[in-house]
C-alpha cells in the first residue's frame, strides 16, 4: 500500500487533489493559458500520470474542476470588495470594475479563461451552468441587475486586460474607460435591448 501524507486516507486524497488542482492553474498561468496535458500536471506535481487520473478524468474534466472554483473565488473577491464602499451604485459598479479586472490581470481567471477557449464544451457542463447561475443572484445582491448592459460590462472587462497584457495600454486608463461604461450601464444609459421589444 502506498504511504500516505496525511492522518487519514481521506486527507490524504483531499491533499493530492488539491495539488493536481493548483498544479494545472499554475501551468496555465505560467503558459499563458494554455491547457496543460495531464502528464504535465503530474510531473509537476511529483506523481505518477496514472495517479493524477484519480483525480481528473481528463484535460476537459480538470479544466472543469477549476472552473468550479474559479466561480465561488470570484464572488468572495467581489464581495470583500464590496465591504467598504458604500450603497451608491456607481461606486460599487466602478468596485465590480477593478476586482474584475485585477482577478483577470493578477490573478489566475484570464489565463483560466483562455485555457477554457480550447475546450468550449467545458462551458455547457451541468456543474458548470448550475454554479454560473448560482453567481447571478450574488451578482445582482451586490451590485444590482442590469440586464444586457452588463453582459457588454463584463465583455469589455475581458477585453480591456487584453489591451492591457497583449497591447501594453496603461491599466489606469483601461479601467478608467471600461468604468465610465459600466457607471452609464448602471445610471440606465446603455438601454437593455430586450426592453425594446
Amino acid at each position: 500500500m502506498p504511504r500516505i501524507s496525511e492522518p487519514t486516507v481521506a486527507e490524504h486524497c483531499a491533499a493530492q487533489h488539491r495539488a493536481v488542482l493548483s498544479a494545472a492553474e499554475k501551468l496555465i498561468a505560467a503558459s499563458d493559458g494554455q491547457m496543460p496535458t495531464l502528464g504535465e500536471v503530474a510531473a509537476e506535481v511529483g506523481l505518477a500520470r496514472s495517479s493524477v487520473y484519480l483525480y481528473a478524468a481528463s484535460r476537459q474534466d480538470l479544466l472543469i474542476q477549476l472552473l468550479l472554483e474559479a466561480i465561488p473565488a470570484w464572488t468572495d473577491s467581489l464581495q470583500g470588495a464590496l465591504t467598504g464602499v458604500g450603497d451608491d451604485p456607481g461606486d460599487r459598479v466602478a468596485a465590480y470594475v477593478s476586482v474584475t479586472l485585477d482577478l483577470f490581470l493578477g490573478g489566475s481567471h484570464g489565463p483560466l479563461m483562455a485555457a477554457a477557449q480550447q475546450f468550449p464544451e467545458a462551458f455547457t457542463d451541468e456543474r458548470v451552468q448550475h454554479a454560473h447561475d448560482a453567481l447571478h443572484p450574488a451578482r445582482v445582491k451586490l451590485i444590482g441587475d442590469h440586464g444586457a448592459a452588463f453582459a457588454l460590462v463584463d465583455a469589455a472587462i475581458a477585453r480591456g486586460a487584453e489591451l492591457v497584457q497583449e497591447e501594453g495600454e496603461d491599466r489606469g486608463t483601461v479601467e478608467s474607460l471600461v468604468e465610465r461604461m459600466a457607471r452609464a450601464a448602471v445610471a440606465g444609459d446603455l438601454e437593455d435591448p430586450g426592453a425594446r421589444r
